[in-house]
């Protein structure tokens, strides 16, 4: 066929056309590209522009998509052919699986039992959160489905939306109190993209206690149906299975405010550094109550009190929520703190406190191991984690270490006045004098004592100090008294531990 010049035109007018169209359909159904929208599905899917949410609507930032693989649905009348039907009925008949049953081949971190009943809430500060946050991102809060992340800059973390806490305090409080001016400097560095590492400081601290309140009421806000909230600092390592579990035997109908606890005056509050747990109906109480008396009593009396958590404490006494002690699942150690006793030793290990990122993983990859050996309905004890962490380390001389041996400290006075200490040094036998002589002598001095498990000796001080207590410690950081040693007595702790076995079962011991 022989197409003239100007039917020629045409036809490329028509192509160019279709080419367009397809283009179009590719664009809008096809091609994966960015918009400045979000599509909610609680709004009806419709589009809403990005940065015009509605203040503290709930479930709009934590909707459980449907799998991409998810399989079709079969209607009662979609019979498979015939064949098919003859093929199946060859295999043998699996072995029916109990209810619930769960191991790590075949459920997923964020799939467990229980995990959609749970809220994690970590609080974090924009000075922190570059060091701090990452390593939750890549453990913790990538099990978590539900969890929320908090600071005094809001903004969004490797896709992960962080929320100012400090954004609803009132401008009449912000005014008046000075550490207000850090936040505003804040502000002002996440607005011109400067280095937010070098605001770290103690100024930052000043701020941290007017998070609690705002941050506990919107977190609710955020999840109002969720059973559990579970709120972390940064230095938090909280155990995904151990919680799960410990959660499984509680009820979130009754009012709930539990962690490890602390004293200020005749208030018993929970500690912020093990975590603290707020249930479902604890949540209720507590919202309706800030409402009415964030901005009227609660926010200037925050200003009075040293801490967050001290006035978290009161503001839900105050809406009638009573405290419980959640110890020792939740508690304010780390590995290396830790006072490894009776009390604790068939316990499962919840929480650990100031823990650094490398701690953070390592306890991570041991859970990761134990749920692969054990699945997801066997908790790990504090046994097992001093048989991890804590045992093969012991020895009895490493050298550049405190074990933060505290019960018995025995040091030679610089003149002949009484050392201003627990021992009275003309009271001292000769040994144990001789004990601040020299490391070897230090040993010899635990050793000679029954109750003695650990000894630590400084050689600069002419110091001895004796444990009775077993705790781990730390190697001396950089700046620090190297000439320090310690040792343990092995045998005599190995046949301590030998007494506590074994644990018939996980005690699970709540409000202690």
């Amino acid at each position: 066929m022989i197409i003239s010049p100007a039917r020629g035109g045409t036809a490329k007018i028509v192509i160019a056309l279709a080419a367009g169209c397809i283009l179009l359909f590719l664009w809008n159904f096809a091609l994966p590209h960015y918009s400045s929208t979000i599509i909610h599905p609680e709004n009806g899917g419709k589009a809403k522009p990005t940065g015009a949410e509605d203040e503290y609507k709930p479930g709009e930032f934590f909707q459980d998509a449907k799998p991409a693989n998810a399989s079709r649905t079969v209607e009662l009348n979609d019979t498979p052919p015939q064949e098919e039907i003859q093929e199946i009925a060859k295999k043998p008949t699996p072995t029916p699986v109990p209810a619930h049953e769960e191991t790590a081949t075949n459920t997923k971190c964020s799939e467990v039992k229980g995990a959609d009943d749970v809220m994690v809430v970590l609080k974090t500060s924009a000075a922190e959160i570059y060091d701090k946050l990452p390593e939750h991102l890549l453990t913790l809060l990538a099990c978590a489905p539900h969890h929320a992340i908090f600071s005094d800059l809001a903004g969004t973390f490797s896709g992960h939306n962080v929320y100012d806490a400090l954004e609803n305090v009132t401008a009449e409080t912000r005014k008046e109190h000075d550490e207000f001016r850090f936040y505003d400097k804040i502000q002002q560095y996440g607005t011109e993209a400067q280095h937010l590492a070098n605001l770290k400081g103690d100024t930052s601290k000043d701020l941290d206690k007017w998070k609690f309140l705002p941050m506990v009421y919107r977190a609710y806000k955020l999840r109002p149906a969720t059973k559990f909230f579970v709120f972390i600092e940064d230095d938090t390592s909280l155990s995904w299975t151990n919680l799960l579990q410990w959660l499984s035997r509680l009820d979130a109908r009754i009012p709930l405010y539990a962690g490890a606890p602390s004293n200020v005056g005749d208030l018993r509050f929970a500690q912020r550094g093990g975590g603290y747990l707020i249930s479902n109906a604890a949540m209720k109480l507590y919202a309706n109550a800030y409402e009415q008396r964030y901005a009227t009593k609660w926010e200037k009396r925050t200003a009075s009190e040293c801490c967050g958590d001290v006035m978290l404490a009161i503001a839900l006494d105050d809406a009638h929520v009573e405290f419980y002690s959640a110890f020792p699942l939740l508690q304010g150690e780390s590995v290396a703190s830790l006072d490894w006793t009776d009390r604790h030793w068939c316990a499962p290990a919840v929480s650990w406190h100031h823990m650094d990122s490398n701690e953070i993983d390592m306890v991570w990859n041991f859970q990761q191991s134990w749920v692969k050996d054990h699945g997801w309905q066997t908790p790990y004890l504090v046994k097992h984690a001093f048989t991890s962490f804590v045992s093969p380390r012991l020895s009895p001389d490493r050298a550049a270490w405190d074990n933060l041996s505290q019960d018995t400290r025995i040091k030679k006075p610089a003149d002949n006045a009484a050392i201003e200490d627990t021992v009275n040094w003309n009271g001292l036998s000769e040994a144990e004098k001789n004990a601040t002589a020299s490391f070897a002598n230090c040993r010899k001095q635990c050793e000679a004592k029954e109750q003695c498990l650990q000894y630590k000796y400084r050689q600069g001080e002419k110091e001895c100090v004796l444990g009775n207590v077993v705790r781990l410690g730390s190697a001396i950081s950089e700046g620090g008294d190297k000439d320090t040693r310690s040792g343990w007595v092995v045998d005599r702790v190995n046949d301590m531990v030998k007494k506590w076995e074994p644990c018939a079962e996980p005690s699970w011991k709540f409000n202690q």
